[in-house]
């Protein structure tokens, strides 16, 4: 902690004093709705060089040191919106408030016309971060609907396990190295369907961003990377729904005005339950499943500085599958969800936000086989308490801090035949702190400088991880790098093959906890708003990672971390990234290619040599585009990426029993496996279509579309299965065609 305050101690003495100077301070929001704007960009323009500012997440921005008595002019704009402008003036000490509501701006039959300045945006100061508008993923071809994950395998760096899969491996990292937030409130398996579509709803969500690497001090707890999701506050000027029906789900959103605020509701439920009912008879035995998932939210203004906002999440997957009369297969997870959040403006360069938040994930697996009852459940709740303070401390200097609290409780509980095999029970603490300051020496520089100190109690764990990065731009170009440490206490084991069997457990002291260093340099070219190209190269060093130990006989009993995983792994991931974006006009869109190693090494594993882990990929291709044409619009996505790297058999061999020899002998044909994933799928293709019309029935605005998922219908590999004679290779899924209905009024 004394670093953390010698830091906050040299960036205070790097600030001018500007005594005489005034103050401008406020909320930007979208006038058709009243939601918060985050990211926008301010700049007040008068004599000499322009004074600019960036609102925060909740769309709060502040300029401290504003020479009185001059003109300026005040322009506020962020993308899609009409840019508002106004003549000012300002009195020496004068501190004024002004919050500014933005009219969205119109799509014309033309063109998309953009008016905002993206100089000051988030991406353009942290490199590796993308913010991802919920429109433009509704335009994107899909399996059954719109789904926010999914969409994320189609940006460069991002990879996906298997057509059903909507975990993220980003940049050579598992899927438990990304930390992933709703609202603030952390979720442990944000999956519905064994991981076929996400938990978050597409008609709730306000806006979300994600780090791919080197990610800012305001974060903490992952290897690598961040994906923040916010959901709506709901709308302040009139009472709003929207939803949509599919073949496979069907969803609804509510949202309106309080006398000082807003609510929204927003649920989601699978009636493919019935459906199955109805296949099912004496015949034919088909497994009972069904999803359901519900958001709410409601915001209360107490006074123009005090607001308060209270959020909750709540999601089950429940099946259920007689296989036979002594044989039954039940799964059922789900996450739980609450927040409670105060923000305050103490002045105008003051802000904070403190919040109260508490997440659960349970998942229970039962299964009985010939009267022998097998179980495997899982539970991680945390209970948190955190606040961050933003302090618009100069013209040149916004410094932020904060502090996070967590406790956790995480059970672990493995029985065969009713005796415990495992059963491992954690109550560890973490205590995190940040402060850091993004300082603007030019009107053409960003440095953000940054340090997030941690405490775990299991192991009395104590880590000081630096973060740093910044940006140049000069004409059209923009140079980037960013770098940082970090460390990560939880551990995700996970199935591959769908979400529901994954479990979380914490590394306790048996097991020293991962770490990284991360590495990103990048630059940007923009000619124009209609065109952009970005290249970024990364670079990940591991350490201390851990696997689960698949040699460990079924009947040990464990109690620590140590004898169920196999621990002291180190690895790496580097790549290149290209991304080149058409953002305006009747077809939109972007290419994606990454080319990218990652590896790793096990001193017990693979002979201690180094192998790539199943979702290294060598090259990875995506391009996605959007025509629009009056009431029609036309969608396609197509991927191409190197095949996932599997363990091949070097050998095939027979055992035989001497006690039975007279009788033939007893023989278990095996194989004999060959280096740690040192062979390849083949590649994987996929082409995605989509078709969608717009039309407005009884003053309802509503959409028809048609998908068609996987059009050639071609059968990516997905893994090998060995057996005594030949080789099985499981394939992903054939031609997927649906439709559905998207409404709003």
């Amino acid at each position: 902690m004394k670093f953390l305050g010698v830091l906050l101690l040299l960036l205070l003495l790097l600030l001018p004093l500007s005594v005489q100077a005034a103050t401008l301070s406020g909320f930007i929001s979208d006038q058709s709705n009243g939601e918060s704007l985050p990211y926008a960009t301010v700049m007040l323009k008068g004599q000499g060089t322009p004074i600019g500012a960036l609102s925060n997440v909740d769309g709060y921005y502040a300029i401290q040191g504003v020479p009185a008595d001059i003109p300026y002019v005040l322009t506020i704009s962020y993308i899609g919106y009409i840019s508002f402008q106004d003549t000012l003036t300002f009195r020496a000490g004068e501190t004024r408030r002004l919050d500014v509501q933005l009219k969205p701006e119109p799509i014309t039959v033309e063109e998309i016309v953009v008016e905002g300045k993206r100089e000051e945006e988030e991406q353009r100061i942290q490199p590796g971060f993308v913010e991802v508008e919920t429109a433009k993923i509704r335009e994107m071809p899909a399996i059954g609907e719109t789904d926010i994950l999914r969409s994320l395998h189609l940006l460069p760096g991002i990879q996906a396990a298997s057509d059903i899969s909507a975990g993220l491996y980003i940049r050579g990292g598992g899927p438990d190295q990304t930390l992933i937030l709703l609202d603030q409130m952390p979720l442990y398996n944000p999956s519905h369907a064994f991981g076929f579509f996400s938990t978050f709803n597409p008609d709730a969500i306000r806006d979300m961003s994600l780090h791919k690497g080197a990610y800012p001090a305001k974060y903490g707890g992952r290897l690598g990377s961040v994906l923040d999701v916010h959901n709506k506050d709901g709308n302040r000027k009139g009472f709003d729904a929207s939803g949509g029906v599919s073949l496979i789900a069907a969803r609804l959103t509510l949202e309106g005005p309080t006398p000082k605020g807003s609510w929204m509701v927003s649920g989601r439920r699978t009636y493919i339950d019935p459906l199955l009912s109805f296949i099912r008879d004496e015949d034919t035995d088909v497994p009972t499943y069904y999803f359901y998932d519900l958001n709410a939210k409601l915001n209360q203004d107490f006074s123009e500085n005090d607001k308060v906002q209270i959020s909750g999440y709540l999601g089950r997957d429940d099946l259920s599958f007689d296989i036979g009369e002594d044989a039954f297969f039940g799964i059922r997870w789900g996450n739980t969800a609450f927040l409670g959040k105060w923000t305050h403006v103490f002045s105008p360069a003051l802000f904070g936000n403190f919040v109260v938040a508490g997440s659960d994930y349970a998942s229970k697996i039962e299964l009985n086989l010939l009267d022998t009852p097998i179980l495997l459940s899982n539970s991680i709740s945390d209970f948190t308490i955190k606040g961050d303070v933003d302090w618009f401390a100069a013209r040149d200097h916004a410094i932020s801090g904060g502090f996070l609290a967590t406790h956790y409780n995480f059970e672990f509980n493995q029985e065969f035949n009713l005796d415990d095999q495992f059963d491992l029970r954690l109550n560890p603490n973490l205590l995190s702190a940040y402060v850091q300051d993004h300082w603007q020496p030019g009107s053409a520089t960003d440095i953000r400088l940054g340090v997030r100190s941690s405490y775990f109690s299991a192991g009395n764990r104590f880590h000081v991880e630096p973060r740093l990065s910044m940006s140049y731009r000069r004409g059209n170009w923009r140079w980037k790098a960013a770098g940082g440490s970090y460390h990560q206490y939880l551990q995700l084991v996970t199935t591959e093959l769908f979400s529901g069997g994954d479990y979380w457990v914490p590394l306790d002291e048996t097991v020293e906890p991962g770490r990284s260093w991360q590495g990103v340099v990048g630059v940007e070219w923009e000619p124009s708003e209609r065109y952009q190209a970005t290249v970024e190269a990364y670079y990940t060093d591991m350490a201390n990672l851990v696997v689960l130990d698949n040699r460990v006989a079924a009947d040990v009993e464990g109690t620590t971390v140590e004898e169920a995983f196999v621990s002291g792994g180190t690895g790496y991931a580097t790549g290149v990234e290209v991304f080149l974006q058409r953002r305006t006009g009747r077809l939109t869109g972007w290419i994606g290619y990454t080319l990218g190693w990652t590896r790793r090494t096990f001193a017990e594993f693979n002979q201690g040599k180094t192998f790539p882990p199943k979702y290294d990929r060598r090259h990875d291709v995506s391009f996605v585009s959007n025509y629009r044409l009056g009431r029609w619009s036309f969608g396609a996505n197509y991927i191409y990426g190197t095949g996932q790297a599997f363990t091949p058999a070097s050998a095939r061999y027979t055992l035989r029993s001497p006690a039975l020899r007279h009788r033939g002998g007893a023989a278990a044909d095996l194989v004999l496996p060959s280096d740690r994933n040192s062979a390849r799928l083949l590649p994987y293709q996929r082409l995605d279509l989509s078709v969608k019309m717009r039309f407005r029935p009884f003053e309802v605005n509503g959409e028809f579309y048609v998908q068609v998922f996987n059009v050639f219908s071609r059968r990516n590999e997905w893994f090998v299965i060995f057996d005594a004679t030949d080789p099985d290779v499981v394939k992903m899924l054939p031609i997927v065609p649906t439709l559905g209905i998207n409404f709003d009024f």
